[in-house]
């Protein structure tokens, strides 16, 4: 059976989440596994897999339920100079170990390490479909777009072929090795038989966005929110959570809709449970504007990129969510067995 170094970014869950499910499938079929992760992944991954290394990762600075490129650049600085450093332990490892492929999920140093190795390596994440998308930019989105791509192309740019999930697929010029999927859903999300108890679940990333409270109380609706590390307890209309609480997935199982912000992998499994999303995505961070942008045109919901306007688009989607839940239904969120198909076909041939 096959060796596969695996990596992952640690900023978000959906990285973590991918790692883990496709980890656990490899491994069923005899594969042996070697994971790489940071910061949040590898707090993820450290318990839940036989095999796992921290390594430094990039990571945001939030302010505001706002991405500050400027700080992100400046706390991020001193492991750019290190990476050359972190390339060559990840390059060590492959020339000890001798894997048969390397597997990156939006993780920078170990396809240039595979690279130097001369290991073959396969990129595996959403991001990948940032490159692809051209929708109508308005002038905000203008300069964190040039930032996104030019993160992904650099991050991919030492891989073979490269494989994005998504719920939107942009076309792909011919020629390019890219392939598109739908979304990689852990078996927790699975396991979910949809219902429809009336609640609204909210998720926010970050606990920067401090006019959360104040919009939800305004709305006749009664919300739990997962949101801030370890505020819990009853508001009003709100019932709080810690952001990690184990209920969060089936409280989503359970709601009428859910207001998040614009990342992807909670978009993706309530799309797949049927529930329709009002999108507010984190402001400079373009890969939620992009998701956000995609779910309102493909009619899944409503984004909400100013705060000023949400008034009106709120009334706009639940006006709406019926027709949401329709289109919602029509579609295909599903596409773990297309990826694993993918990434089995790059391991060698008994």
């Amino acid at each position: 059976m096959a060796r596969i170094l695996y990596s992952c970014c640690g900023e978000g869950q959906g990285h973590s989440s991918r790692v883990l499910t496709l980890t656990r499938e490899l491994t069923q079929r005899g594969h042996e596994v070697k994971i790489l992760a940071s910061h949040k992944a590898f707090k993820v991954l450290q318990p839940r897999l036989p095999d796992v290394r921290e390594i430094p990762g990039f990571t945001f600075v939030y302010r505001n339920n706002r991405v500050e490129l400027l700080a992100s650049f400046w706390g991020n600085l001193p492991l750019i100079r290190q990476r050359g450093s972190e390339v060559r332990k990840i390059t060590k490892l492959i020339e000890d170990w001798q894997p048969h492929l390397a597997i990156t999920d939006f993780e920078p140093f170990l396809p240039r390490a595979a690279e130097i190795a001369g290991l073959r390596c396969i990129s595996l994440d959403h991001q990948g479909v940032i490159p692809y998308a051209r929708p109508t930019l308005p002038l905000d989105q203008q300069i964190p777009s040039i930032a996104a791509r030019s993160v992904v192309w650099l991050t991919d740019y030492h891989t073979e072929a490269h494989f994005a999930t998504s719920f939107y697929y942009p076309p792909v010029p011919s020629g390019e090795n890219v392939e598109f999927f739908p979304p990689i859903l852990r078996q927790k999300v699975l396991d979910i038989k949809p219902r429809d108890d009336g609640h609204i679940v909210v998720y926010q990333t970050s606990n920067s966005f401090t006019r959360l409270p104040e919009l939800l109380k305004a709305m006749p609706y009664q919300f739990k929110v997962f949101a801030y590390e370890n505020r819990e307890g009853q508001d009003g209309n709100i019932t709080y959570f810690p952001r990690a609480d184990e209920r969060f997935i089936e409280e989503v199982g359970a709601a009428a809709w859910v207001l998040t912000n614009g990342g992807y992998t909670l978009m993706s499994e309530a799309l797949y449970l049927g529930k329709p999303v009002f999108s507010l995505p984190v402001a400079w961070q373009f890969e939620q504007w992009l998701n956000a942008r995609y779910l309102d045109d493909l009619g899944y919901g409503r984004m909400c990129d100013d705060l000023r306007e949400f008034p009106v688009k709120i009334k706009e989607f639940l006006t709406n969510v019926g027709k949401h839940r329709e289109n919602i239904a029509r579609q295909d969120f599903f596409g773990n067995e297309r990826a694993l198909a993918r990434v089995l076909s790059f391991l060698p041939v008994k």
